[in-house]
């Protein structure tokens, strides 16, 4: 499904607030922390097959037993209705609630180890809700960049490669959905509003400068001190460059090719290039 903007969902302060205070006392996975430079990417698991908890690896899960709440949305009883009625259970696959600050994520493709599952138990469609964001909170597709605002409805298109930025010291906090896609007559969500044809509206993009050609100069500058032990880094900024200054297409792992090429140790071209096939074209369960 293509990404875009459905609609709003109201959301209860204080019955929120209360929530994810109450959040904070469980129990956090950092699966998927690999794809974060910065810091790590928590998630907690209020929706899961077999209502299990679990490592947070949608692969570790048995897709054998049926899809229910967890143990934890049992203590989250707003988040736990909110789910109940934005969402269509029959087809409901996990929930998680995720968190992330001052972090970006490598531009990648989601989707890709699931493969050998049944329809009826794969993730194939993606939905979020932020439940606490700001200003300086970010998605990006192609080479657009946009923001989604608290209590909108999106769905995300995660088989495109996607990054995030959260470039923000305040916890950026979302509820993610993952739908199964089997045929029926009901729709994914309960709210109204835009259908995929809308995609990202135009007041939701972030209209970046061009990146210069000083700017780009200096990011191939640092050629001169990455190495194995610096790709994370190197890789940081590269991404934060992104998400203030259009680079055209594919800019991300275009400029750390380059950079990697340039570098004194081969290594680290080869390195990269193997991030690329992992995180873009094949990734393994």
């Amino acid at each position: 499904m293509r990404t875009h903007y459905v609609g709003d969902t109201p959301l209860d302060d204080a019955r929120l607030t209360e929530d994810l205070e109450v959040s904070d006392s469980l129990t956090w996975s950092e699966a998927y922390s690999d794809y974060v430079f910065g810091g790590a990417w928590k998630s907690c698991m209020l929706w899961a097959r077999g209502g299990d908890p679990g490592d947070g690896v949608v692969t570790h899960y048995d897709h054998e037993r049926p899809a229910a709440f967890t143990p934890f949305a049992d203590r989250l009883p707003y988040l736990r209705k909110l789910i109940e009625d934005v969402a269509d259970l029959d087809r409901l696959n996990f929930v998680r609630l995720a968190k992330v600050q001052n972090s970006v994520i490598i531009p990648h493709r989601d989707l890709l180890e699931l493969s050998d599952l049944a329809d009826e138990t794969r993730n194939a469609h993606r939905m979020h809700i932020p439940l606490v964001t700001n200003e300086d909170c970010f998605f990006n597709e192609g080479d657009t960049v946009y923001r989604m605002r608290r209590g909108e409805v999106w769905f995300l298109d995660a088989s495109e490669i996607h990054s995030v930025a959260v470039l923000s010291s305040q916890e950026r906090v979302h509820l993610m959905f993952d739908f199964v896609d089997v045929p029926s007559s009901k729709p994914l969500t309960t709210v109204r509003g835009a259908g995929p044809d809308a995609g990202i509206p135009d007041d939701r993009t972030v209209k970046r400068p061009p990146l210069t050609d000083a700017e780009h100069a200096g990011l191939m500058r640092l050629a001169d001190i990455l190495t194995p032990e610096t790709v994370n880094e190197v890789f940081s900024i590269v991404i934060k460059r992104h998400f203030r200054s259009d680079g055209g297409e594919n800019f991300v792992w275009r400029t750390m090719t380059d950079i990697a090429r340039a570098a004194a140790d081969p290594a680290v071209l080869a390195h990269v290039e193997e991030l690329r096939r992992h995180y873009t074209l094949e990734r393994a369960a």
